[in-house]
């Protein structure tokens, strides 16, 4: 017996009732039947109530409901990934509305929360980023450093962001974390199962595109480069330019 079943709900029928007003067997099973009609259209409207209500809440929304808050608060910015999880969605629509914004900080922790890595900002105008000459700042001096900083580029940053590791598609074990599995290791079939098309990430490259844009000042130039985790961001020439007129 559950609570608000309908079981439950003639239990507490029963409990109401005066006691010794239908001892009579007869009676009694005419009572159980009334009370039984009674509870099971009660326990259907519980049933409602408590869906209805669980759909009040972001947190305990699910089906269709989830993509009605989405719209009530991002308009059409954050549409369901295809095949994405309740849990999944209600997590990414809370952190678009929750999400801080405009500070170094905030991009930090939002790419990290999309991601699952912690992403590369690198500020040429910015000292603590590109060291100084006597100064311990943290980082190599300008003879030891990578980058070479200037005051000439305000308001600019360089930002490296690592994509989610992907899941499913066994065929992936050929390419990606493949420590047990290879292409050619015996038995084959381990190599080739499964399909590229079963593969699922948290983040796309366009999501994380949107999510530094939103994130970011208006009037900044931020240069994206995304990237595998654990490749060398500087070897790569993907790196995109994101400038005032992409703010919508």
């Amino acid at each position: 017996m559950a609570k608000g079943d309908q079981q439950d709900i003639v239990s507490r029928l029963q409990s109401y009732l005066p006691r010794g007003w239908f001892g009579d067997l007869a009676l009694a099973e005419i009572l159980n039947g009334v009370l039984n009609g009674i509870a099971s259209a009660l326990s259907i409207m519980y049933t409602l109530i408590m869906f209805f209500w669980a759909q009040t809440r972001l947190q305990t929304s699910s089906g269709g409901w989830i993509d009605i808050w989405a719209s009530d608060f991002l308009g059409t910015s954050l549409p369901r990934k295809q095949g994405e999880s309740g849990a999944s969605y209600i997590a990414r629509i809370q952190l678009a509305i929750f999400q801080k914004r405009v500070t170094r900080p905030a991009m930090e922790s939002m790419l990290t929360q999309l991601t699952g890595n912690a992403p590369i900002i690198f500020e040429p105008a910015r000292p603590l980023d590109t060291g100084c000459l006597g100064a311990n700042t943290g980082v190599a001096s300008f003879c030891g450093v990578a980058r070479m900083g200037s005051i000439a580029c305000p308001f600019s940053a360089l930002i490296t962001a690592y994509r989610p590791q992907v899941a499913g598609g066994s065929l992936g074990a050929a390419y990606s974390n493949a420590a047990a599995w290879s292409a050619l290791a015996t038995p084959l079939s381990h190599g080739y199962t499964g399909s590229l098309a079963a593969e699922v990430t948290a983040a796309s490259d366009a999501d994380i595109y949107a999510a530094i844009n939103a994130c970011r000042p208006i009037a900044t130039n931020i240069g994206v480069c995304i990237t595998n985790y654990g490749i060398p961001p500087f070897t790569l020439d993907q790196t995109f330019i994101l400038d005032a007129a992409t703010i919508s």
